[in-house]
């Protein structure tokens, strides 16, 4: 079956955004969602290599883009088609479709998952320059949508293993997160001048798409679209699909802080090596005395935690001196500690 290419190539738009099609099936095939991950994988290492690539180009784009008003086109072609791919493997991935992406970069791809992008425009020179900092709220909004994805990915993998389909709400939930991805990447990689919008779906007065319309394609000759609509063009959200979006706007939330808690309690908790200790106590053997002869051995780690102490030696000149090593402050994973010399 054929899916709608991208946009017409000449035709304006008042407000350039990326659109996304999503032609679900009636009825997943278990054994693909039992294996879905690793059937992914090949793709993931895919689009690791062909990210380290998009990042060279947005970065030539950026200059380019800074300089001229317009991302160049080379650029533009690279990094649709990557975001295309991306979208096929994601949206595969999140369980939308059952088809296995095919491995292309190319836009117009048959598969039930497209980007519709639309024609190169012009880029304000300012927003350009401050493209990051501007992008920054949308990349933490779209990672948190993301992260609460992962979380309830595995119930809703159960469900759709045992019933082979996806609920509506669940549906529409995931349609959302990837849209919020594709036009998250778009505006970063300045495909579009055009902020994310549309998290909660589209206003019921967008038209939907017309079956069998003619469609310019960018890169090939006039396509008649099927006799099929798309279910995320315009995304019209179930009331359940909005409640799920937001549990999972709200799980990806307390899932950063989260990690950001553990993150920390893991460099607090991370112990001080035996080969900084000996440094340390043979420096302050040689404040004390003089001595830079000494050796010193300690024998133990010392934990990062307030109180904790460790016993090491002190050999010079035939003589053991005992030196103990005690944690008097631990703040934001450093670590600072008090060295005594001749006591145990």
């Amino acid at each position: 079956m054929a899916y709608p290419a991208e946009y017409p190539a000449q035709v304006p738009v008042v407000n350039p955004t990326v659109e996304l099609d999503v032609f679900p099936p009636q009825q997943h095939t278990r054994w693909t969602i039992l294996l879905r991950l690793l059937l992914v994988i090949p793709h993931l290492i895919v689009l690791w290599a062909l990210s380290i690539a998009a990042f060279v180009v947005v970065v030539c784009g950026w200059f380019g883009a800074l300089f001229t008003g317009r991302l160049p086109q080379w650029c533009g072609d690279y990094l649709r088609s990557y975001l295309a791919w991306a979208a096929r493997v994601h949206g595969y991935t999140m369980m939308l479709v059952d088809d296995y992406p095919p491995f292309t970069l190319n836009i117009a791809a048959d598969y039930p998952i497209r980007m519709l992008f639309p024609a190169p425009t012009e880029l304000n020179r300012l927003a350009v320059l401050f493209r990051l900092i501007l992008a920054f709220p949308i990349i933490v909004l779209t990672g948190w949508l993301s992260s609460g994805w992962a979380v309830v990915s595995f119930v809703l993998w159960l469900i759709v293993l045992i019933t082979g389909r996806m609920p509506q709400a669940a549906f529409d939930a995931s349609a959302a997160v990837l849209r919020a991805e594709m036009r998250t990447g778009a505006y970063v990689y300045m495909l579009t001048p055009t902020y994310l919008s549309g998290i909660f779906g589209d206003p019921m007065a967008l038209p939907t798409v017309e079956p069998g319309a003619v469609r310019a394609t960018e890169y090939g000759a006039p396509q008649a679209e099927p006799v099929r609509y798309s279910a995320t063009r315009p995304l019209w959200m179930s009331q359940g699909g909005r409640i799920l979006l937001i549990v999972m706007l709200v799980l990806g939330i307390v899932s950063s802080f989260f990690q950001r808690d553990t993150y920390d309690y893991d460099d607090n908790d991370n112990a001080v090596s035996t080969s900084r200790l000996e440094t340390k106590v043979a420096d302050e053997y040689t404040d004390d005395t003089g001595r830079r002869s000494a050796v010193v051995s300690c024998p133990d780690e010392l934990p990062a935690r307030y109180g904790a102490s460790v016993s090491c030696t002190v050999h010079d000149s035939g003589s053991d001196i005992p030196a103990t090593v005690t944690v008097d402050e631990v703040s934001d994973g450093a670590v600072r500690f008090d060295v005594t010399i001749g006591t145990n």
